[in-house]
Formats: structure tokens, C-alpha cells, sequence
């Protein structure tokens, strides 16, 4: 990936059954914790859609902008540390850069 563009991390979610078994005052603290260090990072939230209405498989899809591949794996790192995701979230995420649509099928 090329190192002086942004990173977007694409992402989809499905929440575990031992997220919603946690107190709703530990969902809350572990909510802002997780909010927290996305913004100490430096993400910027590109798009969320809740889909659980409507899909099975997945609760949430969305796109992130990250200033780094760095900062993805600081991320990464805290996300298995300190969250321990994998406990409370099934997900599968791509990385790539940002691209303009305008050049879409343009020789």
C-alpha cells in the first residue's frame, strides 16, 4: 500500500452472545473505550450501516479512513489486547486506498 495515502479499512461485524450478556453499564465502559482509542488514532468513520434487520450474517458493515497502515496496526494490536474482540465480535475486514471513482474504467 502506498505509504502517503490515507488507509480505509472495510469492515463487517456480527456481535457475539457475550457482549449482550455483559452488564449494560460494561457494554457502555467498553463502547467509549473502543470510541476512544478510534479517535486517539486518528479514524474517521467514512460510512456504518446497521444491517441487522435485514442480514443474517452481519450486524454492521462500514468503512473507516485511517492516516496510516501504522495506525491500523496499533489498532489491530489494542482491539486484541486490551478489547479482547474475538470474545465479543465475529469480523472480516479488507484494507486498501482510497481511489477516485472519476478514473473508474478510463484508460
Amino acid at each position: 500500500m502506498a505509504e502517503n495515502k490515507p488507509v480505509v479499512r472495510l469492515f463487517f461485524v456480527k456481535m457475539k452472545q457475550a457482549f449482550f450478556d455483559l452488564p449494560e453499564d460494561q457494554r457502555v465502559a467498553y463502547m467509549r473505550k473502543d470510541h476512544e482509542n478510534l479517535d486517539e488514532l486518528g479514524m474517521k468513520a467514512v460510512s456504518m450501516i446497521d444491517c441487522s434487520c435485514s442480514s443474517e450474517e452481519w450486524d454492521y458493515i462500514g468503512a473507516e479512513e485511517w492516516p496510516s497502515l501504522e495506525a491500523i496496526k496499533k489498532r489491530e494490536l489494542f482491539e486484541s489486547e486490551e478489547l479482547e474482540v474475538s470474545k465479543y465480535v465475529e469480523s472480516k475486514n479488507y484494507m486498501g486506498t482510497p481511489e477516485s471513482f472519476d478514473n473508474y474504467g478510463r484508460a
